[in-house]
Order: C-alpha cells, then sequence, then structure tokens
C-alpha cells in the first residue's frame, strides 16, 4: 500500500492507496487548537495506531510499503507565512516522518507542491495569480475520485477547508505511484538495450 500525507500544523490530510493503486481511504485529523506540538504528534500517533490497526498496515496484504509525503514550505510565501510558522511545519513535519519511519522502516519520499501537482495532473494548468489553487487541484480529485463523500460545513454548506488537505495528501500519494510506475518502465528499458 501506499500512504500520502499533507502535513500542517492544524491538519494532516491521509490517502492510502491499496496494492493495485486504487485510493482506499481519504480522511484526515484536525488538531486542537491550543495545544503545543508535541500534543498534537500524540493526537496524530493515537488516530493513526487506530487507522493502522483498522486496516493492519502492518502485515499481509494490506502492509504498508510506500510513504509520501508533501515536503514542508521552504521560503516565505506571502502574508501566510513566517520563520516561526515554517520552523514548526518542518518540527511537526520530522516528527511524523520519525513516527512513521520507526514504525514501518520505510523511508518516506518528499515531494515539492508544485511537482507532485504537475506529476499527478500534467494536463492541469493553475493560473499563477489565482487565489484558488486548491480548489482547482480538488476538482481533479473529484473528477478522478467520484465515489469520495467530502465534508460540508453545517453552517454555510461550502466545502470545509479540510478537503483541500485530503487532496493533497491524495496527489502526493497519487504522484508517488507514477513516479514509481516511470521510474520501472525506465528500468525495463535500460535492461532490455
Amino acid at each position: 500500500m501506499t500512504l500520502g500525507l499533507d502535513i500542517s500544523t492544524t491538519v494532516v490530510g491521509i490517502a492510502l492507496f491499496d496494492s493495485k493503486n486504487k485510493l482506499c481511504n481519504l480522511e484526515y485529523i484536525k488538531f486542537k487548537p491550543k495545544t503545543n506540538l508535541f500534543q498534537r504528534m500524540d493526537d496524530f500517533v493515537e488516530h493513526f495506531e487506530k487507522l493502522s490497526s483498522a486496516i493492519n498496515l502492518e502485515k499481509g496484504k494490506n502492509r504498508l510499503n510506500h510513504i509520501s509525503i508533501e515536503e514542508p514550505l521552504k521560503a516565505f510565501k506571502g502574508k501566510f507565512s513566517n520563520a516561526e510558522t515554517i520552523q514548526k511545519l518542518t518540527t511537526i513535519n520530522a516528527f511524523i516522518s520519525i513516527y512513521l519511519y520507526r514504525k514501518f522502516k520505510i523511508e518516506p519520499r518528499y515531494y515539492n507542491v508544485q511537482t507532485a501537482r504537475k506529476t499527478a495532473f500534467p494536463s492541469l494548468v493553475l493560473p499563477k495569480s489565482s487565489p484558488n489553487k486548491k480548489y482547482l487541484i480538488w476538482e481533479k480529485v473529484v473528477e478522478k475520485e467520484p465515489q469520495i463523500n467530502w465534508t460540508y460545513s453545517k453552517k454555510t454548506h461550502k466545502l470545509k477547508d479540510e478537503n483541500f488537505d485530503m487532496s493533497d495528501a491524495y496527489v502526493v500519494g497519487y504522484a508517488d505511484i507514477i513516479t514509481r510506475e516511470i521510474t520501472k518502465k525506465n528500468i525495463t528499458k535500460e535492461i532490455e538495450i
């Protein structure tokens, strides 16, 4: 199986693909406000242990083989990033990466968000000045996975922001699957030559 994660300091999007590269689980964990990164890590571990146990990710046909994570923000991006935010993002990303490595003995592969999007949806063109890039990505995931039940606000009936975290987790996992398939084809071609 393949695990794709979109990690932030408030929400982690989680996508699981089965051994045939079909989406089998898409969800998120939203951290409680006013908790520190250690408490958020504990919450992630508790959530993921339940998921791992329910699907049995450590043994048998559902064993996890690949982990892909959207790499944390490395530079300032407008009003939504500052040094403290980047540091927190890098820390929670490292916490989760280490936990997953220790649990599964799999080194995660990290994907730049732009690279993952281009790999997953090569024909998608995102306007540079578009304020709703995450919505456009979400629409592509909806096209690819029409069976998903997305979450809406009970008050406003609008899409919850967590849907975009799940979409990003999907994109990272799917980009990893495509990247591995391309690598496998290239190796096969080299052997044939």
